[in-house]
């Protein structure tokens, strides 16, 4: 069981992860040329990758949370 506990969540971030590279390269590749495009493909990584830390952070803390809630 202890697996289980440690196997999914890793699952989870690895599938996550990937799935931030691809929407991240999908992204980048709308971007039109022009002066402003390395800024704004920049952007758009940062963007992206940033937000799958913020849901794994979130989600590591709302199951911390659900854990000591069902321990008492």
């Amino acid at each position: 069981m202890k697996f289980l506990r440690i196997f999914i969540p890793v699952l989870v971030t690895a599938g996550l992860t990937v799935l931030c590279i691809f929407v991240a390269r999908w992204l980048t590749g709308m971007v039109p040329d022009g002066e402003w495009a390395d800024l704004i493909k920049a952007a758009i990584i940062v963007f992206v990758v940033a937000s799958a830390l913020i849901t794994v952070a979130w989600s590591a803390y709302f199951t911390y949370i659900i854990r000591n809630t069902m321990k008492r």
